[in-house]
């Protein structure tokens, strides 16, 4: 299976807990709209924190949506893009995947040595349930595809497995470099960079 998915999401956890609070989060976001910090037309900032385990704060963009995102018990920034995805599986993947580093490297320098991201692992999410359901047989017909491409993604092998049991939620990926190797950011920005025909 290599369908692209309506919605592509990536998130990347914080390695330990920031003095930087969830309400810290909200003026910066609000100010990057005034700085036109990331690329595409970032629209509003939304605040969620009051939700219980939920999407804490989240920047509205024309393409894509950024949230410091609080859920499954893990603080991290997600990127969900919306609109605008290439046709091939793996240029999704790819331009999803650059969207959250861009934007991680931009929180980090928010609060440098505070914030700090752990670029070696990530969620995954498939925000298409016409196309992904979260079974079993899915993760057994994909998985083997998205490992591989995740691993050309990383430059490096990777383990991924299926995040939620529950056939009810989304179907997203844990994905992690194999043997919990420490990635450079700038390592990982130059092996995107990279026109690789995966598949």
């Amino acid at each position: 299976m290599t369908t692209v998915p309506r919605r592509l999401g990536v998130k990347f956890n914080l390695k330990q807990q920031p003095t930087l609070a969830p309400d810290d989060i909200l003026p910066i976001f609000q100010r990057w709209i005034q700085e036109h910090r990331l690329a595409g037309m970032l629209i509003d900032v939304i605040d969620y924190k009051h939700v219980p385990d939920g999407p804490g704060v989240v920047l509205i963009a024309d393409e894509a949506d950024l949230a410091y995102d609080l859920t499954d018990g893990e603080t991290g920034l997600y990127y969900i893009r919306k609109r605008d995805l290439p046709d091939g599986l793996d240029e999704a993947l790819r331009l999803v995947f650059r969207g959250a580093l861009d934007a991680a490297l931009a929180l980090e320098a928010e609060a440098p040595g505070d914030i700090v991201f752990n670029f070696g692992s990530a969620k995954v999410s498939f925000l298409d349930r016409m196309h992904y359901r979260n079974t079993p047989e899915v993760i057994a017909d994909a998985g083997a595809i998205i490992t591989e491409l995740l691993s050309g993604i990383y430059g490096q092998p990777v383990t991924v497995s299926r995040f939620y049991d529950d056939p009810r939620a989304l179907f997203a990926l844990r994905c992690a470099v194999s043997g919990g190797s420490e990635i450079d950011a700038n390592a990982l920005t130059a092996q995107l960079a990279k026109n690789r025909q995966i598949v």
